[in-house]
């Protein structure tokens, strides 16, 4: 009959979570290991069984091989899954047999100080069950004279699992371990996170719902993320006691945002500007682009050729363009050659008309003037200076002013504003003074004084 344990044992005293199989809660165990007050004990090994499959009295179990570690000088020396047979304990149950064992250095073995061994894995178990791992010891009172004692059973309590709801991440569904939380507009995004909850519901930022189930990850469809959104994670537990009893279910929530590097906006409102080099159109296979360049800014079309700007108005402090014309394909022409201006008739090459009410100009060059009217009439500009002739046709026409200020006047003759004044006449001769009506009766010159150099008169 092998002897008793000669080394005392404590465990940790607050509850494991009691998980279900296909939702296990994550747990460890902690076992302190040291020798009895003023007491030299020796210990060369130390074995825990772990069951890591249901006992036969629906205890707590780990699903899964758990991980183990130990503190100070010693270190796991192996671990094996074992049936209960094999280790003289329960047939039906399978273990995970964790061998701790003091390295082979003399004084290693003394336990003066405690050991602390955790195990740490996903436990699954009802609720009010425990936790039965076998500890098995091979110790003795003198260093290198080592028994194995009788194996002790250290239990641990479980409880109803704690709500959680943590990790939610978003990845690339090719790289669904990497996270992330830039994307392009139109990206697929693969959502992930941790729970135990039982019914987990997903909304985007306007609060649709995008996925409603049992499952721990949804994969948001293509197009679907446009801009920068953040969505929100509902989880809601209810178990099968609660469930009984109509006990309303408990909701945990988490959000992530997902960033957009090209979004699509409704509208935007800047207060302090934006930077940018370029805007260019995403509606309707519209692709039109304004870039800002160092001379100012440029508009192109779908095809990256120069494009059009249509404005209600523009004011500009200048324009430089090689044309201006009217919204119609019939409307007129200007264009700036580098003589001036050129105003010419849609559709082709012959002039145009300027209508104005004033003309302000430091000059004109034209081949002529006329009113408004074909009735109107016309000055000519010869090399000679200029004519003034009367409507349709080449007979000459009347200047009407106030005063006329000239260096000189060629003209046949000069006569009052009325048909009835004199008027003179200017001949190879000299000047001739002629009475009004149009005749050719001589006139009288009135004057102050005459100063001549010769008189040749009939009479006096």
């Amino acid at each position: 009959m092998p002897d008793a344990p000669l080394l005392h044992y404590s465990t940790s005293t607050a509850p494991l979570q009691a998980g279900t199989p296909d939702k296990p809660a994550a747990n460890t165990i902690d076992i302190t290991v040291s020798s009895p007050a003023g007491q030299k004990i020796y210990c060369s090994k130390i074995d825990v069984a772990v069951p890591i499959s249901a006992p036969d009295d629906a205890g707590a179990y780990f699903t899964e091989p758990p991980q183990s570690s130990i503190t100070g000088k010693w270190s796991p020396a192996s671990a094996q899954m074992k049936t209960g047979q094999e280790l003289g304990l329960e047939p039906a149950t399978n273990y995970y047999h964790v061998v701790f064992q003091a390295p082979p250095i003399p004084g290693f073995d003394l336990i003066d100080t405690p050991l602390k061994i955790s195990i740490t894995g996903n436990v699954a178990a009802t609720p009010g069950s425990e936790l039965t791992c076998p500890v098995t010891e091979t110790s003795g009172t003198t260093s290198g004279k080592y028994t194995r004692k009788t194996p002790q059973e250290l239990t641990w309590d479980t409880a109803q699992p704690v709500f959680y709801l943590h990790n939610f991440l978003a990845g690339a569904p090719d790289r669904p371990t990497v996270p992330r939380t830039k994307f392009n507009a139109g990206d697929e995004v693969y959502l992930t996170w941790e729970s135990n909850g039982s019914e987990f519901q997903l909304y985007d930022g306007d609060g649709t719902t995008l996925y409603e189930g049992p499952a721990t990850s949804y994969t948001i469809p293509r197009d679907k993320i446009l801009n920068d959104t953040t969505f929100t994670l509902q989880a809601s537990m209810t178990s099968e006691a609660q469930q009984s009893t109509g006990f309303h279910p408990v909701y945990q929530y988490a959000t992530i945002t997902i960033t957009i590097n090209n979004p699509t906006l409704s509208q935007m409102t800047v207060t302090n500007g934006t930077r940018t080099p370029w805007i260019q159109g995403a509606v309707d296979g519209k692709k039109s682009r304004v870039t800002f360049s160092e001379a100012g800014v440029e508009i192109l079309d779908n095809t990256g050729a120069w494009g059009a700007l249509q404005a209600d108005k523009a004011d500009l402090n200048g324009v430089n363009t090689e044309w201006v014309q009217g919204k119609n394909a019939y409307d007129g022409r200007i264009t700036f050659p580098t003589e001036g201006l050129n105003v010419r008739r849609a559709g082709g090459g012959d002039w145009g008309t300027v209508f104005a009410d004033k003309a302000d100009l430091n000059g004109v060059n034209t081949e002529w003037v006329q009113g408004k009217n074909t009735d109107d009439g016309r000055i000519t500009f010869p090399t000679e200076g200029l004519n003034v002739r009367r409507a349709g046709g080449q007979d000459w026409g009347t200047v009407f002013a106030d005063k006329a200020d000239l260096n000189g006047v060629k003209t046949t003759w000069v006569q009052g504003r009325s048909t009835d004044d004199g008027w003179i006449g200017f001949y190879s001769e000299g000047l001739h003074v002629y009475q009004g009506q149009g005749n050719h009766n001589w006139g009288t010159v009135q004057a102050d004084k005459a100063d001549l150099n010769t008189l040749k008169v009939k009479y006096l």
